[in-house]
């Protein structure tokens, strides 16, 4: 799978070029458990990947957040908690559905699981971690799977 697709900060390449690893966090909407508490939690999930910014770097991945929404409606969000790093505003949900992301229905609209995906250089899945109970132990839980991916990567050698 390769795809220019739009995010807060303009368009970005699927998987990223210039990393080993493309990590992918699907939330269902920002702000949401607020409203509804038992989707709550993608604030401090994208926050987790926010504070290990360094792992992720050291790890060879490139993280991008993804939401059910246009970009345009990510942006603010994305800036105020500083996040670091691109959110994909996946509005018809094209690109979770091709990567096998579950859905959830929320208020008469269809949104993302929590869940994360890790693709390789190719674009290959590496992995699709469902669910995610805590959110924030979300970046721990990618984090995770990519040293088991380098390592079986590196005995394949």
């Amino acid at each position: 799978m390769r795809r220019t697709v739009p995010t807060t900060d303009g368009p970005v390449s699927i998987p990223s070029p210039d990393h080993e690893w493309t990590v992918l966090f699907f939330i269902t909407e920002p702000g949401i458990g607020e409203r509804l508490p038992e989707l709550g939690g993608c604030t401090t999930g994208l926050c987790s990947a926010r504070d290990a910014a360094v792992a992720f770097a050291r790890a060879g991945a490139r993280v991008l957040g993804v939401s059910a929404h246009a970009p345009g409606h990510l942006a603010e969000f994305a800036e105020s908690r500083a996040l670091g790093y691109p959110l994909i505003g996946d509005a018809d949900l094209a690109l979770g559905r091709e990567l096998g992301v579950p859905e959830v229905q929320a208020e008469g609209r269809t949104l993302f699981a929590r869940a994360a995906v890790v693709l390789d250089r190719t674009g290959c899945v590496r992995s699709l971690i469902h669910p995610v109970p805590e959110p924030d132990l979300h970046a721990g839980l990618l984090l995770e799977k990519l040293a088991e991916l380098a390592t079986r990567a590196g005995s394949r050698q």
